[in-house]
């Protein structure tokens, strides 16, 4: 609580003392005073304001059941809320709710923040380790609550377990470096590893220095509650960043992926057909397009059912995904047809070859059955001053009459 006695101080001073300024008047009474229920107000306050936030985003993605944790961060939250609400009335509630209850919701904070973001990121967790952290502190709070009444020990106990809490969380977010979620977590990340050392800042500090007066903050211990007033707003906010972003990832995903096959759609392979003929350009090279299709693909859904000749699909983007460079690219086209992009070389109907063999050679079983397809493959080389549509055009014609024969490979001119 901030108390500003200037006024009252500085109406009643008498006009022969006229000789001071107004405003050196005015800051000889200005005097402030953190007040234990004012900070606990104001940074419980916050987080029922995140709370709110984090429950809002839960609300809008509650039909994506693959989005674990969002509900414990909103726990979360809720739970430290509440433990500093109950701190405001510690005149008029049972000491076991004050020094207990409060203590034990404030520690399942960063706890259930722990588990939610374990799950948000499918890493391998122990609900042990917080459930057994939590089970010690509260036994040590009880002993120095109930069988030795320290406050300064109770306060080390309560920042000893935080720590403990808090280095797992520090772990699982190191652990989401390698992740597409590394901006978020090293947003959180650093938060944590800032609270985590004024949390020992804290313990070093009440054990050189044990609390004396109970009603005031010190200043180490004001400096504790107002950095977790702001580091508050890091941590929950970079969860909201990180549902964010995996959102954005997943969008991405459904814009350039095919659902069936798990490989590149037709617009992101025109995407990546347009970079490379841009590419092609500028330093002058050249690059192949092979356009496959596969032989009669119409008579597999017509005798096995739609349901095996996705099968086939899969398989055979399987087989072509596995026979291309890194550098390259294959992609489904649409339907039974894939697009096939071998950069920096227009030699490659070697290439196209052992495609359509190793496709011919697989072997695809339905029941008992066993059976074989194949492919036709329409090639096309692209110079740098060519044009996508007549680069499209050329490998469409070249597959036009390697059909007439069928499990063919034919080149245009």
């Amino acid at each position: 609580m901030v108390i500003f006695s200037c006024f009252r101080e500085f109406t009643s001073i008498p006009a022969s003392s006229s000789t001071l300024s107004c405003v050196d008047k005015i800051r000889m009474q200005i005097h402030f005073e953190f007040d234990v229920r004012t900070v606990a107000l104001f940074v419980g306050m916050t987080f029922f304001v995140q709370a709110g936030a984090i429950g809002a985003q839960a609300f809008l993605i509650r039909e994506l059941k693959q989005y674990r944790g969002v509900g414990a961060v909103l726990l979360a939250n809720l739970f430290v809320a509440v433990c500093l609400m109950l701190r405001l009335f510690a005149d008029r509630l049972p000491s076991f709710l004050i020094l207990i209850v409060s203590n034990v919701l404030l520690l399942m904070g960063p706890a259930l923040f722990y588990i939610a973001l374990s799950q948000f990121t499918g890493f391998n967790y122990s609900k042990a380790y917080p459930v057994g952290v939590i089970a010690t502190v509260l036994a040590l709070l009880l002993y120095f609550t109930y069988g030795q009444d320290d406050m300064g020990k109770r306060i080390i106990v309560l920042s000893l377990g935080s720590i403990a809490i808090v280095s797992a969380l520090i772990y699982q977010l190191w652990r989401t470096q390698t992740t597409s979620l590394r901006f978020s977590a090293s947003l959180m990340l650093v938060s944590f590893l800032f609270h985590g050392i004024v949390l020992m800042v804290r313990t070093i500090s009440m054990i050189l220095h044990p609390l004396q007066d109970t009603s005031s903050l010190s200043p180490v211990q004001s400096a504790t509650y107002l950095l977790s007033f702001a580091l508050s707003f890091f941590w929950s906010m970079g969860f909201i960043l990180m549902v964010s972003q995996r959102l954005r990832n997943d969008l991405m995903e459904v814009a350039t992926v095919d659902m069936l096959t798990q490989i590149p759609n037709r617009r992101a392979t025109q995407g990546f057909l347009e970079k490379e003929l841009s590419r092609a350009q500028r330093n002058e090279s050249e690059f192949s397009v092979l356009l496959i299709d596969i032989d009669n693909f119409k008579q597999v859904n017509d005798r096995w059912g739609h349901s095996f000749g996705d099968h086939v699909l899969v398989a055979t983007a399987d087989i072509l995904q596995s026979m291309i460079r890194k550098q390259d690219w294959v992609g489904r086209w649409g339907g039974e047809e894939f697009l096939m992009i071998v950069t920096g070389d227009c030699d490659v109907e070697a290439l196209a070859e052992r495609v359509r063999r190793e496709i011919a050679n697989a072997k695809y079983t339905h029941g008992s059955t066993s059976f074989g397809i194949t492919i036709s493959i329409g090639v096309a080389c692209a110079r740098q001053s060519d044009q996508i549509d007549q680069i499209l055009k050329n490998a469409d014609s070249a597959l036009y009459n390697a059909k007439r024969t069928k499990n063919a490979v034919q080149v245009a001119n």
